[in-house]
């Protein structure tokens, strides 16, 4: 997880020097303008129990659709996914019934597909704009072993489904002098999912979920329904 976090902090500092040799203004955001954009970059669980124990970062991608209610507040959807994977040497909580001989997490996976809404308060600074937001989100969350769905020994159900959660998210962004609409950013979020359902998972991975994740991605911002401008001409001669 370290190494992965060092190559996203180099692609970060990259990123950021190109885009400081462009001296700039945050003008091409403003309040009434909306927002499209998407960031990559790695994620993990943090927290809880089976979900977490061993949990290694991986990929983690999101995008978003912005507008700016006014210059400090906005709000945001935002849809993404990442997942998790784990060590050899940790053991399952029960066996897979599909994989009776599997006593560890090894090829197990963690999935995890969020769709959130936030409001986000921002603040500009020149080039820079800050923020910060939370709000709720749906989770889909299901877990995996050797790419087929985890089935409860007891229960017999699936383990996938939908759960409520919320999320938090800090980032900046910096925009461009060559392009004013446009903006390179860098976030940290965490997303926590109530992914507990003792019913249908009474044999473990049973908890609820708390995923953090960093990202580097780009924005472009513009005016939703902007009235077209009529051509001009010289009209025909009859």
């Amino acid at each position: 997880m370290i190494a992965r976090l060092r190559r996203v902090s180099i692609a970060v500092v990259a990123m950021l020097t190109i885009a400081s040799a462009c001296p700039a203004d945050s003008g091409g955001y403003r309040a009434g303008r909306g927002g499209i954009g998407g960031q990559i970059g790695g994620a993990s669980v943090v927290a809880e129990n089976e979900y977490s124990t061993g949990a290694a970062a991986r990929f983690s991608f999101s995008g978003h659709w912005r507008y700016a209610i006014t210059p400090w507040l906005r709000w945001q959807i935002s849809p993404g996914f990442t997942w998790s994977s784990y060590p050899n040497q940790d053991r399952a909580p029960f066996r897979d019934i599909n994989f009776p001989l599997d006593s560890t997490k090894t090829n197990y996976l963690t999935l995890l597909a969020p769709v959130s809404v936030q409001l986000q308060f921002t603040a500009s600074r020149g080039p820079w704009l800050y923020y910060a937001g939370a709000g709720p989100g749906a989770y889909r969350v299901w877990v995996e072993n050797r790419r087929k769905v985890l089935r409860d020994p007891v229960s017999l159900k699936l383990h996938r489904g939908v759960y409520p959660g919320a999320t938090v998210q800090v980032g900046f962004e910096r925009f461009l002098k060559a392009l004013p609409s446009t903006s390179i950013e860098v976030s940290i979020d965490s997303h926590y999912a109530f992914a507990r359902r003792d019913d249908q998972f009474p044999s473990g991975w049973n908890s609820k979920l708390l995923d953090v994740g960093v990202r580097i991605g780009g924005n472009y911002y513009f005016v939703p329904n902007a009235p077209k401008k009529k051509a001009s001409g010289v009209p025909a001669l009859p």
